[in-house]
């Protein structure tokens, strides 16, 4: 923070990119605390439009010397002649990289853009590969038109514009899958069918505009409002999913600079009550996921040894729940507590690519079960990590779990009951998939290849947050090489690396 904070004051204008909302109020409010002055203010999707353009406005009067943005500053918004750049953290795609670098220097004036990597698995591969960011190709847009979720929000939107009429057609859709979407928004009083000799026509029915609520970046849920009881006001809006991990009740709730704990979430009406605190940590979310395949529709064998690995592709079902939060405290980020959270399990359907092994090779090894099952959970995120780079996504686009292809079984590490065979899913994180475990599914064996490089590669001796991760075992077995163990598993089934 003091060279970031002597790096802001060395020029007329910065903008520091933080990659959550979270990460852009505990900055801001850290560098004015070391400034002992209103030096910079968090800019994000939560604080409302007009605050937002009152922040810029400061900006670009010199009134203030910097701004922490998350995403809400990348596209746009015209802030006028910034000095310097900062981007604390990789963004997830170089077209995201390159177009934060881009907002300094809009006047042909000299500029500066700096990337400071985190421990991030991902920002690590970057550090360790700097050319990447110079070399890399830009990424290709990625959309799935044949998401249902995505095709409903976009028939929002051309509903408003113009009526649907008997005959007409929209893109490649089949007119069945036509038809049955707009009577579904007909169902939702979205849209009017009025009848016609020749058929319906569906007129826009609801007061809303729909483009308010169609995330360029994902498909998302109805809002919820941040009140604030003290000033009996509305402060911010939040999504319905970042809700469950940020606005739990006794959640540390950061905005404009200062700490807000919720005191209700009331989930039906979609509404958060915050008190002003003065807390000397902040809250962080834990959230479980469990998938469950519901049809497989590909399925191929990984036979590069001795010991065969099932793949496959198909759809599951995915829930997720914040089962609790820990509290870590300001600057030293020590742990200092724990809390129990009680809301709905989230759940979606999407597409995932998951490899199973089977129960016979894992009590095959001479490790204790429970320390080999948390040896697969170390390469899952290895391969995370080499996969979200392969594809060149957001690393947010892409879930992650070790599960159990049979769902009826005990989770990993829990039971040894018949068919309990540990497997890895790697899913596309938007409802209904976008085809990222597609060619995760045809490039299965590479990313094998690819996972067991960065984990050699890697400079630490027995895991570390840049390759497999900490030790997630119970503590009850006697540490091992965790990292070689890992390393021992690919040389049984016959994974070699790719240099």
């Amino acid at each position: 923070y003091p060279r970031l904070l002597e790096e802001i004051r060395s020029h007329r204008s910065t903008l520091v990119f933080v990659n959550s909302r979270g990460h852009a109020e505990r900055m801001a409010q850290r560098l004015n605390e070391l400034a002992d002055e209103p030096l910079v203010q968090s800019h994000h999707g939560s604080i409302s439009h007009e605050k937002r353009a009152e922040i810029e406005e400061s900006l670009k009067a010199g009134k203030l010397k910097g701004i922490v943005a998350t995403s809400s500053l990348e596209l746009g918004i015209d802030i006028g002649a910034l000095d310097a750049v900062v981007c604390a953290g990789y963004p997830g795609t170089m077209a995201g990289l390159w177009q934060r670098f881009g907002r300094a220097g809009r006047r042909r004036d000299l500029s500066l853009s700096v990337l400071v990597s985190s421990s991030n698995p991902v920002d690590q591969y970057v550090a360790r590969h700097p050319r990447q960011l110079v070399s890399a190709p830009i990424e290709h847009a990625r959309i799935d038109p044949d998401n249902i979720e995505i095709l409903i929000q976009h028939l929002k939107c051309a509903a408003f514009e113009l009526p649907f009429e008997p005959n007409d057609v929209y893109g490649d859709v089949p007119d069945d899958a036509l038809g049955e979407a707009l009577d579904y928004l007909a169902d939702n009083g979205v849209v009017h069918p009025s009848a016609t000799a020749s058929g319906p026509i569906y007129h826009w029915a609801s007061d809303s505009y729909p483009a308010n609520n169609v995330s360029l970046r994902s498909a998302s849920w109805d809002n919820f409002v941040i009140i604030d009881l003290d000033g009996d006001r509305t402060i911010a809006e939040m999504d319905w999913r970042s809700t469950h991990t940020m606005l739990h009740e006794q959640a540390i709730y950061q905005h404009e600079g200062g700490q807000y704990q919720v005191e209700r979430l009331d989930f039906d009406n979609h509404k958060a009550f915050v008190r002003r605190v003065k807390p000397d940590y902040y809250t962080t979310a834990m959230t479980h996921s469990k998938v469950t395949v519901l049809e497989q529709d590909e399925s191929a064998v990984v036979d590069l040894g001795e010991v065969p690995l099932e793949a496959g592709l198909g759809e599951v079902s995915v829930i997720e729940k914040v089962v609790g939060y820990k509290k870590i405290k300001f600057h030293t980020h020590e742990n200092v507590g724990y809390g129990e959270v009680h809301l709905p399990e989230m759940q979606k359907h999407t597409t995932a690519f998951w490899l199973t092994f089977s129960e016979d090779f894992v009590q095959s090894q001479p490790e204790p079960r429970a320390v080999v099952v948390d040896a697969l959970r170390g390469l899952s995120k290895a391969m995370h990590v080499v996969g979200a780079v392969g594809l060149m996504i957001d690393p947010r686009d892409l879930g992650r779990t070790l599960g159990n292809r049979n769902e009826d079984d005990a989770p990993p590490g829990k039971g040894q009951g018949p068919g309990f065979d540990p497997t890895i899913f790697l899913y596309d994180t938007v409802a209904g998939g976008i085809g990222l475990a597609a060619r995760l599914f045809e490039e299965r064996e590479e990313l094998l290849r690819r996972a067991r490089h960065l984990i050699e590669s890697c400079d630490c001796d027995e895991g570390c947050p840049g390759c497999i991760g900490p030790d997630a075992s119970d503590g009850d077995e006697p540490e091992l090489a965790r990292k070689r163990l890992v390393l021992g598993l690919l040389d049984a089934v016959g994974v070699s690396a790719v240099h």
